[in-house]
C-alpha cells in the first residue's frame, strides 16, 4: 500500500482512497492503481465525476495454441469527460461533428481547417460512409479529422443498433486527441475498441453505476438525481418518472422482468436488466421512461443530446444532459445485449 500521508499525484489520500473503494474494481494491484491515478492526473479527467473509469480487460499473454488469459485493470476515458476537460483549456473554442451519408455534399480542407457539409435530412437514404469533427482553438489552426465508417465500425450490438451516434462519437474523440495530444494522446474510449478488447461485463463501471441490478431495483426505488448536479427541470422530470415507476409496468416490461419460481431452472441467457427509471429530460420524448421508447426514439434521443452538447457544451443544462445521456446510452447497451424475444415467436404458433 502507498504511504497514507503522501497524495497520489496531487490527490489527497482521502480522495485517492475513495477512488480505490468506489471506482476501481476489486483485485486491482497497487501498481495498477498508481498507474490509473497517474493517468487521471496527466489527462485531467476526474473519475469521481465519471470522466474516466478503471476497467478490467482479459488479455492473452500466451499465444493462439497455448492461450494464457490474465486480467488487467486499465484507464478508460469517457467521451463526455474528454469534452468537459477540453472546455477547461483556455484556448478551446468549440467542437463540431457530423455523420456523413453517401448523398451528402462535403469537402474538407485540413490545411485550412475548414469543412463544408451540405445535406437534406429529409432525403438521407444512402449508406453511412463516415464522420468528420472539427476542434476550434484560439490563435491556432482548427483541427479537422475524418473517419471512414468501414474502417471504424465494430462487430458489437451497439454499433449495429446506433451506428450514426457511434461514428460521430469516435470522430469527436479523435479530434480532441489530435488537438490536445499532451492530455489525450494514446487514450481511446470504449466505442473505439474492437469487440475482443471491450471491458469484461462484470467491471464495466459506467454501465453498472448507471443501471442497478434487478434485485436492488426490487428492494428499493432508485435515487433521484442530486440537486447539485441537475437542473430544476431535470429534477422535476426525474421525480415524475419515479412516480410512474411505482405504477404497474407495461405488459412488455413485465414479460421481460417476470420473476421465476425456485422450481424453475435458470435460463441459459437471461436478459440484462433495463434502467427503467431513466426519464428522458429533453427533446420530443421528454418525460417518457427509457423503457417505453422504441429503438428509433432511443437512438434519436441519444443523437439529439450529442448534437446539443456539441453545439452548447457550456450551457447551464449541459451537465444534467450529460448525466441523462449516459443513462440513455446504458439503456441502449442493455437492449443491444438482449436476446431477440420477438423473433423467437412465430405468428400463429402454439404457446
Amino acid at each position: 500500500m502507498a504511504d497514507g500521508n503522501v497524495p497520489h499525484n496531487g490527490w489527497t489520500p482521502e480522495r485517492a482512497e475513495l477512488v480505490r473503494r468506489t471506482i476501481c474494481p476489486k483485485g486491482i494491484s497497487e501498481d495498477e492503481f498508481l498507474l490509473f491515478m497517474e493517468q487521471c492526473r496527466r489527462s485531467g479527467l476526474d473519475p469521481l465525476l465519471k470522466e474516466a473509469f478503471c476497467v478490467a480487460r482479459r488479455l492473452n499473454v500466451g499465444n493462439r495454441e497455448r492461450p494464457q488469459w490474465v486480467t488487467k485493470h486499465e484507464f478508460q476515458p469517457s467521451e463526455a469527460g474528454m469534452l468537459a476537460r477540453a472546455e477547461r483549456f483556455p484556448d478551446f473554442r468549440g467542437l463540431q461533428a457530423s455523420a456523413v451519408f453517401a448523398e451528402d455534399e462535403i469537402s474538407l480542407d485540413q490545411g485550412k481547417g475548414e469543412v463544408v457539409h451540405r445535406f437534406n435530412p429529409a432525403k438521407r437514404k444512402g449508406a453511412l460512409v463516415g464522420a468528420w469533427a472539427r476542434v476550434v482553438r484560439d490563435g491556432k489552426l482548427p483541427v479537422v479529422v475524418w473517419l471512414d465508417f468501414s474502417g471504424y465500425v465494430q462487430t458489437t450490438p451497439l454499433w449495429a443498433k446506433i451506428p450514426t451516434t457511434m461514428i460521430e462519437k469516435c470522430a469527436r474523440v479523435a479530434a480532441l486527441r489530435k488537438a490536445y495530444p499532451e492530455a489525450f494522446g494514446g487514450l481511446y474510449v470504449r466505442e473505439e475498441l474492437p469487440a475482443d478488447e471491450q471491458p469484461t461485463e462484470d467491471v464495466q463501471q459506467e454501465v453498472v453505476s448507471a443501471a442497478p441490478s434487478q434485485t436492488a431495483s426490487r428492494a428499493a426505488p432508485p435515487p433521484a438525481l442530486p440537486a447539485t448536479t441537475a437542473t430544476r427541470e431535470a429534477l422535476e422530470v426525474a421525480a415524475t418518472g419515479m412516480q410512474r415507476q411505482q405504477q404497474p409496468a407495461p405488459a412488455e416490461v413485465r414479460v421481460e422482468q417476470q420473476p421465476e419460481t425456485a422450481a424453475q431452472p435458470a435460463p441459459s441467457a437471461p436478459p440484462m436488466p433495463r434502467n427503467s427509471a431513466t426519464v428522458v429530460a429533453f427533446g420530443p420524448c421528454k418525460g417518457m421512461l427509457a423503457a417505453e421508447l422504441s429503438d428509433v426514439e432511443l437512438g434519436d434521443s441519444i443523437a439529439l443530446a450529442n448534437e446539443k452538447l456539441t453545439a452548447e457544451p457550456k450551457a447551464r443544462w449541459a451537465r444534467a444532459m450529460r448525466e441523462n445521456l449516459a443513462m440513455l446510452e446504458a439503456e441502449a447497451e442493455f437492449r443491444a445485449a438482449l436476446p431477440p424475444l420477438q423473433d423467437s415467436r412465430e405468428p400463429g404458433s402454439d404457446g
